[in-house]
């Protein structure tokens, strides 16, 4: 398949017998990527419990699950406007931090706390990740030489990033703590009872028993994307509908991040630290005329406007608070291309590069002040 072909497919319409045509593809790419996923232990790692069945998360009492310690992801992966998968490797250290070498025992330059969700983790290799291509940077033009621990996890809410910084604050004592928002799914995530999280009266509550009818299964039925593209209703068109069908949910949600917002502040300035809060783009947000190519309730979802109220309630908490927060959604559109992301919609090697170049100088400014 050729890149011309495949921009022309998400300009268009994705007429229905093209879209049947190239669903092997997706099959290739992500049903691969998932039946081919490796993980693989360091052997003198400590055993840890999974979490989930999921061989590569385990149980935390905090944050409810976290990336598994000295630990090894291989899986394939492809650029949106690209032709055939690669193998990408993912490394974790003992820490459980996302890096190419160990953490030293003693940190002999300031250090960046980085949290997030899949997005932070990465379906990139460790070297290529925003976070390794910063400390590789670190020391010379712009930013000053420090540690970057990249404590990502998939599937985390923004609350579950909060709670995971919140506890790493007194341990490792950054100077900076960042933490990218994804906007198309952490907000949604903030109403998963089944993971630590803020009832609507917000107060803190543990994890609850799945219990609750399912109603995801019903969302992604309704928007019915051609297979190629399915992966779009994880990374943001589930959210765009949950909230277009519930918009009073806006506000709840809204007030479930100001208070994610000021418990982070409030503990990282009692450690001395800094916040600096990341807008990370969806792609609907990057490329709407692409996905209104969909038609039917994908184009309505565009129109209706429900995700970029919700991005919009976010930024006004932030500044209601005075919060430092960098929006990457100008720098992404200036760029335009496609590979900014992968075949599954995560920001891809191409976004991880334009992410490190426009934190680079934020960051900076943070760690001097």
């Amino acid at each position: 398949m050729s890149r011309p072909l495949l921009a022309r497919l998400l300009l268009a319409a994705v007429a229905t017998a093209l879209a049947v045509g190239l669903a092997s593809l997706v099959r290739e790419l992500l049903g691969g990527a998932r039946s081919t996923m490796t993980v693989s232990v360091d052997p003198d790692a400590s055993p840890e419990t999974t979490w989930d069945g999921k061989e590569a998360l385990v149980v935390d009492p905090v944050a409810g699950f976290r990336p598994r310690r000295s630990s090894t992801i291989r899986m394939p992966m492809a650029a949106l406007d690209g032709v055939a998968p690669e193998e990408i490797e993912k490394r974790r250290d003992a820490h459980g931090f996302l890096r190419l070498t160990e953490l030293p025992r003693e940190l002999e330059r300031p250090s960046v706390l980085v949290v997030g969700d899949s997005h932070v983790d990465g379906v990139v290799s460790t070297a290529e990740n925003f976070t390794s291509l910063l400390e590789a940077e670190s020391g010379r033009a712009v930013l000053p030489a420090c540690h970057v621990l990249n404590a990502g996890c998939g599937l985390y809410s923004l609350w579950q990033s909060a709670l995971r910084a919140r506890d790493l604050l007194p341990t490792y004592r950054p100077a900076v703590v960042v933490v990218v928002v994804f906007l198309g799914n952490d907000f949604l995530d903030l109403d998963n009872p089944t993971v630590p999280h803020l009832d609507d009266a917000l107060v803190e509550q543990a994890a609850a028993a799945r219990n609750a009818p399912e109603t995801t299964s019903a969302r992604k039925r309704e928007i019915g994307l051609p297979a190629l593209f399915e992966q779009l209703f994880w990374q943001g068109l589930n959210q765009a509908l949950y909230l277009h069908r519930d918009p009073g949910r806006i506000a709840v949600l809204a007030q479930k991040c100001g208070y994610a917002i000021e418990r982070l502040e409030s503990a990282a300035a009692e450690q001395s630290a800094r916040v600096l809060w990341v807008l990370l783009p969806s792609f609907d947000l990057v490329f709407p005329a692409r996905v209104e190519g969909f038609g039917g309730l994908a184009k309505e979802l565009v129109a209706g406007g429900a995700q970029r109220r919700m991005r919009d309630a976010f930024v006004a908490e932030l500044e209601r608070r005075a919060a430092v927060f960098v929006d990457l959604e100008p720098a992404f559109r200036a760029d335009g291309r496609l590979g900014l992301y992968a075949i599954d919609f995560h920001v891809f090697r191409d976004g991880h590069r334009l992410m490190a170049d426009q934190l680079a100088a934020p960051i900076a400014e943070r760690l001097r002040r």
